[in-house]
């Protein structure tokens, strides 16, 4: 009896020592060996530490820390190794409470979303996930392709095979309730909700369903339903609205208007979003599963007034959630390949480091992680990925409850990526691209390379004076994918952007562009010994592609002001000057000139960049039929070629119009 309490008493005290330690070895007289089940698919267990390069930090931290959160990581990955690697990247999060990974990326682009013709306007959503393309309610299923619908649900399933067999869940972001076919309305006209469009980047009206019709509440719990029943990795459900191909009936912030029918027309947008959220909800219940629900705030950019924000915070069904709140604490990181596309491979140390500050190591909260671009059309380069989720590890192993300053932590990062010799070297590079990037967030807010340099063709269009004097073969290129409704005003107007007159401050580009080179100079100057030495040189190329693209950005603006002011004579017919001597000529022909010239030697200089290694940080189609306004062609480097070789052709076409010198 005496032995049997002795030995309870140590049992005791072994359960108490693990407890203290949460070393599970201490109990069972093993040593804490790393082991991975017989399983290729298997990347992880919940025991596996990655890091390779970096030293096993003490896990006794983590019990000092908080437990229990969510990190909910959206990056538009189609390709199973990569999703695979991300897999592998994101499992050092475990220990720390829950991950989940966005799972409703498309196998491929809707092209049957797209008219007849083209509209720049369906070319948001055709990349975007909604449940109907995954899992459609029978009334729809006959308006989708059954193939498109069977290769986005592969996709989905053979993701979420994954995660389950590493321990992970699922994440489905959507943008909801998401425009269905024409056909579908004509079959089902009661179901006929808001038009949805853009009306000044649309040539078809589009509609999304009614809400508060209960035949819509079904479809969208039936989806819900089948979703879980296939996929029950997947717990949560982000959503966004009234952008991007989606809308709610009667919302202040529809395109066009609050519109809908008027059987509804009583109701609040709260009320619309609960109804929404209500039906997710009662789907989950029919399959058996939990689900949280995030309509998108912080994340992404669902459109609501004020009073609507409001409203719907006051309607929240359980487990739904819209605003951070003390009981419901939201945080958003990620990378910065929003503003940046189409160029990847660049992190923004300092500022990872400041979101990362604001996470609360004493409470649990969910923590939003984004490396897609907008419309899912590109995704953060691996290395950035993986940098990011590594620093959020260490900060959530530090077990101090006050961190130690940000700079401090910054300049222990760059001697670790380099060495003792060139540390300061690279500390006063991150530091100066937080400055240029806090830069141009001040000064240059709609700068963005989706909508400029891409959707707007500025990398690749020629710049020159008149360009309705180039062929067809010349704008044939890159013509039909700039993003406008009207192809003369996307032909004659270098500044119309999505229909709108955008503009921004060529002084300023010009400043900006400079410092972003300096930044370039200090991680050139990092020696191919640094352990970092082959991700700094990636982004230090990927800081000159973005320099360059926004370089144009500047030329473009400025050349589209002196054709402003001169849109009478360059539209009038082509006149030669007169015969009296004139030293500098029309001073709008010199400065047109000059950016001409800069925008000629810019373009020779991001083909070099390019060939260089540069090409690998650039999102680009997988092929010609997937280029669009959002996406760029694989030949990038081709079309670069011709630009340059069309602005030479067309090089002296000003002087038919504004005065020469005549010395």
């Amino acid at each position: 009896m005496t032995k049997n309490y002795i030995h309870s008493l140590k049992t005791i005290l072994l359960i108490l020592l693990f407890v203290r330690t949460g070393d599970v070895s201490a109990i069972i007289g093993m040593d804490p060996v790393i082991v991975k089940k017989n399983n290729p698919d298997c990347i992880y267990n919940s025991v596996d530490r990655p890091g390779g390069d970096e030293p096993l930090k003490s896990m006794n931290n983590q019990n000092r820390n908080v437990q229990g959160q969510t990190f909910i990581i959206n990056t538009c990955i189609t390709d199973l190794i990569q999703f695979k690697e991300l897999v592998k990247a994101a499992s050092r999060l475990k220990k720390f409470g829950t991950v989940r990974i966005n799972v409703s990326t498309l196998a491929d682009k809707g092209f049957h979303e797209i008219p007849e013709g083209g509209n720049p306007w369906n070319e948001y959503a055709s990349n975007l996930g909604a449940l109907y393309k995954f899992f459609p309610d029978p009334k729809i299923a006959p308006f989708i392709p059954a193939d498109f619908v069977l290769k986005n649900r592969k996709l989905l399933l053979d993701k979420t095979k994954i995660l389950r067999e590493n321990g992970m869940e699922a994440a489905f972001f959507a943008n909801e309730p998401a425009f269905l076919p024409s056909a579908f309305f004509d079959s089902y006209p009661q179901l006929r909700g808001p038009r949805v469009d853009h009306p000044r980047r649309s040539n078809f009206p589009c509609f999304a369903p009614c809400l508060s019709v209960l035949e819509t509440e079904n479809i969208y719990s039936n989806m819900m339903s089948e979703m879980l029943k296939n996929a029950p990795e997947v717990k949560t459900i982000y959503f966004k609205t009234n952008d991007a191909g989606s809308g709610n009936c009667w919302s202040d912030w529809l395109y066009t208007g609050p519109n809908g029918p008027g059987h509804c027309k009583g109701e609040t947008t709260g009320e619309r979003i609960s109804e929404l959220m209500s039906a997710f909800q009662a789907g989950a219940a029919k399959a058996g599963s939990k689900l949280d629900v995030y309509l998108s705030y912080s994340q992404g950019s669902s459109n609501f007034s004020d009073e609507e924000r409001t409203d719907i915070e006051s309607r929240l069904p359980e487990n739904c959630y819209f605003k951070s709140n003390p009981d419901n604490k939201m945080i958003s990181i990620g990378s910065d390949i929003g503003f940046l596309y189409p160029v990847k491979g660049i992190c923004n140390v300092l500022s990872v480091l400041d979101d990362l500050h604001k996470i609360d190591k004493k409470s649990s909260q969910t923590i939003f992680i984004s490396f897609s671009s907008f419309y899912d059309r590109g995704y953060e380069s691996f290395k950035v990925e993986d940098l990011i989720l590594r620093m959020l590890e260490d900060h959530l192993l530090d077990s101090a409850v006050n961190d130690e300053p940000i700079l401090q932590k910054l300049h222990k990062y760059s001697v670790g990526w380099t060495d003792d010799k060139n540390g300061d070297n690279l500390y006063n590079a991150l530091i100066e691209l937080d400055e240029a990037f806090n830069y141009k967030n001040s000064n240059l807010r709609k700068l963005y390379g989706i909508y400029w340099a891409v959707s707007s063709r500025m990398i690749n269009r020629p710049l020159v004076v008149a360009p309705q004097r180039l062929s067809k073969q010349e704008e044939s290129y890159f013509l039909p994918y700039i993003f406008n409704v009207s192809e003369e005003e996307a032909r004659m107007d270098y500044l119309d952007i999505h229909g709108g007159r955008w503009t921004t401050l060529p002084d300023s580009v010009r400043i900006y562009v400079g410092k972003i080179r300096d930044v370039c100079l200090k991680l050139e100057a990092i020696p191919a010994s640094a352990p970092k030495y082959d991700f700094l040189r990636e982004m230090a190329l990927a800081l000159r592609v973005h320099a360059s693209l926004m370089q144009s950005c500047g030329n473009f603006t400025e050349a589209q002001e002196i054709r402003d002011r001169n849109s009478t004579k360059l539209n009038g017919p082509v006149h030669r000057p007169d015969k009296e001597s004139n030293w500098t000529g029309d001073p709008d022909l010199q400065k047109f000139n000059t950016i001409m010239r800069d925008e000629l030697d810019n373009t020779v200089e991001l083909e070099s960049i390019l060939k260089r290694g540069g090409i690998n940080v650039l999102c680009l189609a997988k092929d010609n039929a997937h280029e669009d306004c959002f996406l760029l062609n694989p030949d990038i480097i081709g079309q670069l070629k011709k630009k340059r070789m069309i602005m030479i052709d067309h090089w002296r076409d000003i002087e038919d119009y504004l005065t020469s010198p005549f010395k």
